[in-house]
């Protein structure tokens, strides 16, 4: 074989391995873009999913937020009527008192009086009924007690003896009868359904 002739086949040997390189090369391109493509879907297929995820996390939070708050709403309109008909209660209570009622509420709390000197809280002009309604209960109490009336009619009585103070007002027993009265009233008012 002579030197052109192995020039020729070195030449031929030499383009065969440099498009076998082309084309390992080609390949090897082709793989690492078709893997670079699957990473891409695989990392926008997490991203996407995680997003849905995500957005009804916070679409069921909103919503969430959304009842809370018209509930919290709901609850103070409701604390709101409780409270008008708490008011409008108190107002009626003053025209329900009397001689009869203060008489009645007097022979409660006198036993717990004790033997020391009294003074009786009346409604304005309700004095002379409460002395005689006090001397029919307890001739001595009447002869140890001042009566005298109150700043303004709110129906009752009122009995303090030495440091303790014995309301039987008809707002102050609205006040203690409030939480049970105010639980069952809500019950009645804004019962669901």
């Amino acid at each position: 074989m002579g030197y052109p002739e192995l020039l020729r086949v070195l030449g031929e040997e030499a383009a065969r391995e440099a498009r076998e390189v082309r084309a390992a090369a080609e390949r090897e391109s082709a793989r690492i873009v078709e893997e670079a493509r699957a990473a891409a879907a695989s990392a926008r297929d997490s991203v996407l999913a995680r997003e849905r995820v995500e957005g009804a996390a916070r679409r069921r939070a909103a919503h969430e937020a959304v009842a809370v708050e018209r509930e919290r709403a709901l609850l103070v309109e409701r604390r709101r009527l409780l409270e008008g008909l708490r008011d409008e209660a108190r107002a009626r209570l003053v025209a329900e008192g009397g001689a009869a009622l203060d008489a009645a509420l007097l022979a409660e709390i006198l036993p717990e009086a004790g033997d020391g000197p009294l003074e009786l809280v009346v409604d304005p002009g309700a004095e002379e009924e409460a002395r005689r309604a006090l001397a029919a209960l307890d001739a001595g109490a009447a002869a140890r007690a001042v009566v005298r009336a109150a700043p303004e009619a709110r129906g009752g009585v009122e009995l303090v003896a030495g440091r303790r103070v014995l309301d039987d007002t008809l707002p102050s027993r609205l006040e203690r009868a409030w939480p049970a009265l105010e639980a069952e009233l809500a019950e009645l008012l804004f019962a669901e359904g």
